[in-house]
């Protein structure tokens, strides 16, 4: 797989493993190519590097006590301090510590609260049927990520789509992408220019378009949904 993936949970849990340093070999040097062209992957490997590195500050080198060597020796059945005997032993040592080290992760990653969207808007039918609840995700003034949940009556248009615009004040619309469908999802990082739009806009707008979205970057179809945005802070 040459470009990264845009299921936020997947991506959550790369990022999460490369950081701790789990995730080895092929499938770590990919997903540092992948960082480096996907905005959100970047964003998801910062949270967890910003979250474990002061536990990893905080650890101070500790000298285990002679009889918990012994101790393991014994239970090995390793009776000579042989040169093969301690290598196989610091082995064991360093396996048992990447195996405390997991068990904290995943203990600290019960306690961290999960991603909170920043702002959202709720795009329903005029008989109050849901068709799409919007997320974005970032710091205030600086929207990061869009993630949108279509609901079970959100269907296209016989050979149209649907097309999701930021309203920016006093400035043109600003394609967010297409909609999905039908308890389908769509989640992706955003461009700077969407974030500037999202920043500066109060409402977002559904227009239909022609199958693969409007050929011109602007709205050409009729406006069927506004929808006011909401500050979640």
């Amino acid at each position: 797989m040459n470009t990264p993936p845009t299921d936020i949970d997947l991506l959550d849990r790369l990022a999460a493993e490369y950081v701790l340093g789990t995730l080895r070999g092929p499938a770590r040097r990919r997903l540092e190519r992948w960082r480096s062209r996907s905005v959100l992957l970047d964003e998801r490997c910062r949270f967890w590097e910003d979250g474990l590195m002061p536990l990893l500050r905080g650890l101070r080198p500790l000298e285990p006590p002679a009889h918990v060597w012994q101790g393991i020796r014994a239970r090995l059945d390793l009776r000579s301090p042989a040169r093969g005997s301690r290598a196989r032993l610091y082995a064991l040592a360093a396996s048992v510590l990447l195996i405390v080290a997991i068990g904290a992760f995943f203990y600290w990653r019960t306690l961290a609260p999960p991603p909170r969207a920043s702002v959202v808007a709720t795009i329903a039918a005029p008989s109050g049927a849901l068709m799409w609840q919007v997320e974005i995700y970032g710091a205030a003034g600086a929207p990061a990520r869009l993630s949108v949940r279509a609901g079970a009556l959100a269907a296209p248009p016989a050979g149209r789509d649907y097309e999701l615009w930021a309203l920016p004040k006093g400035r043109a619309p600003v394609s967010l992408g297409l909609l999905p469908y039908r308890h389908d999802a769509m989640h992706r990082a955003l461009s700077l220019a969407q974030q500037q739009a999202l920043a500066n806009a109060t409402q977002l707008a559904v227009s239909v378009e022609p199958a693969g979205g409007s050929p011109t970057g602007l709205p050409t179809g009729a406006v069927v949904f506004v929808a006011s945005l909401r500050s979640m802070s």
